[in-house]
């Protein structure tokens, strides 16, 4: 054997094999093969690949986050994290599915819904703000300004993510009651992170981001960033059709 393969015998010759023949190889192309990032190529199995993998990936993640809550005895499941999940796998290579945006976005939902609530408790000691079936005028204004905040603080740094709007929900509904939750959620969302670089990068052979948003590979893969194929939705079609009509 040398560096190139092993040898075999042709007549009565003897020739180094290729890699190509080894075990090794063909094990890796086979799960190559079954690579999201390699199913996409044919356009007759890339939309049914695609669900598949979503339903896979999704019934994974969440499953595993609860098997680790269970088993650590941690409060690890939220539920902002089930629309984060389907993000994080239906467009994966989304600038809101990235590392960056989710992480950020689900801490600052939480610290502003904290904020918020505990300053009204203050301002409205008498309206039981941390009770969660409360309801009354405080809680509603407190709920909105949680949310307002939270919208504003991800345009204005760039990590808009939508169900962390959840999180700034239900910490401005007084869910979050101990240190324990509060540390909780942000390790919460890195395993959550961590299962999605290892579903889409390593087993979807996509090249998700390790960080902030790749606008390269949102070109490349279109669908899996969220922008379709990029053909013109039907009722902008129709306004299209109606006004270029009337310029006649």
């Amino acid at each position: 054997m040398n560096s190139y393969g092993r040898r075999g015998t042709v007549g009565d010759r003897t020739v180094d094999k290729a890699p190509q023949y080894g075990l090794l190889f063909r094990v890796v192309a086979f799960f190559t093969h079954m690579q999201l990032g390699y199913l996409l190529r044919d356009s007759r199995r890339s939309r049914t690949a695609v669900r598949i993998f979503v339903f896979l990936e999704a019934l994974s993640a969440l499953t595993i986050i609860a098997v680790a809550a269970y088993l650590a005895r941690l409060p690890l499941l939220f539920p902002p994290l089930a629309p984060s999940a389907f993000i994080l796998f239906r467009t994966p290579l989304s600038r809101s599915a990235s590392p960056r945006v989710v992480f950020l976005s689900h801490c600052l939902g939480m610290f502003l819904g904290l904020l918020v609530i505990y300053l009204f408790s203050l301002l409205f000691p008498e309206a039981n703000l941390y009770g969660s079936d409360a309801l009354n005028w405080p809680r509603f204004f407190a709920l909105g300004l949680a949310m307002g905040l939270t919208s504003l603080a991800m345009i204005l740094l760039d990590c808009a993510h939508p169900p962390a709007t959840a999180t700034a929900l239900i910490a401005a509904m007084g869910y979050f009651d101990g240190f324990l939750q509060v540390v909780a959620l942000p390790v919460a969302v890195l395993f959550l992170l961590a299962q999605a670089l290892v579903f889409n990068r390593v087993l979807g052979g996509l090249p998700y981001p390790l960080w902030s948003f790749d606008p390269k590979a949102a070109k490349q893969y279109p669908d899996l960033a969220g922008l379709g194929d990029q053909e013109t939705p039907y009722w902008d079609k129709v306004t299209e059709t109606v006004f270029d009509r009337r310029k006649r």
